[in-house]
C-alpha cells in the first residue's frame, strides 16, 4: 500500500547549473544600459516594460526598473523546460518552503523563493531571445 506522506525526490542539483542570471533594480534602466555598454563593454539594451538583459559569457545581467518586481537583488538558476520548475516548486512546497511568486507567461516559467537571510532565488526556465 503506497503511502499519501511519501516524500518527493528532489528534482537534481543546482550545482553544475551556474548561476543563470543576476537581478538588479536601478534608478534608470536606459543610463545603467548605457554605462554597461560603453564602459564595460557589454552588449544590452533596454526592452519594453522596464527590463534590459544584458548578456555576459554564459551568465545575463537583468536590470529591473525600480518599482518592479519584488526586490532589489535577486538570483536565478535556470532549468531546461517548464516541468522541471513545477517538479523544483512541489519538491521546495513539501518542504514547506513559500512560494513567493509564481510566473507562468508564453515563453517563461519562474518560481522564487527566499533563502534564510531573505535574499530571493529564482528556478527559471526562459525560451524568449535576447532581442525581445
Amino acid at each position: 500500500m503506497a503511502s499519501k506522506s511519501r516524500k518527493r525526490v528532489r528534482p537534481g542539483s543546482m550545482a553544475n547549473l551556474g548561476i543563470g542570471h543576476i537581478g538588479l533594480k536601478v534608478n534608470e534602466v536606459e543610463a545603467s544600459v548605457e554605462f554597461y555598454r560603453n564602459i564595460l563593454g557589454l552588449d544590452g539594451r533596454a526592452s519594453k516594460g522596464g527590463v534590459a538583459r544584458i548578456p555576459s559569457g554564459q551568465d545575463m545581467l537583468i536590470l529591473h526598473q525600480k518599482g518592479l518586481g519584488m526586490s532589489g537583488f535577486h538570483f536565478g538558476f535556470r532549468v531546461d523546460s517548464y516541468s522541471k520548475v513545477d517538479e523544483w516548486q512541489a519538491w521546495l512546497r513539501g518542504r514547506n518552503i513559500i512560494i513567493y511568486e509564481d510566473v507562468t507567461d508564453e515563453k517563461y516559467r519562474s518560481i522564487k523563493i527566499r533563502d534564510p537571510d531573505g535574499y530571493v532565488i529564482e528556478i527559471f526556465c526562459d525560451e524568449r531571445t535576447i532581442a525581445e
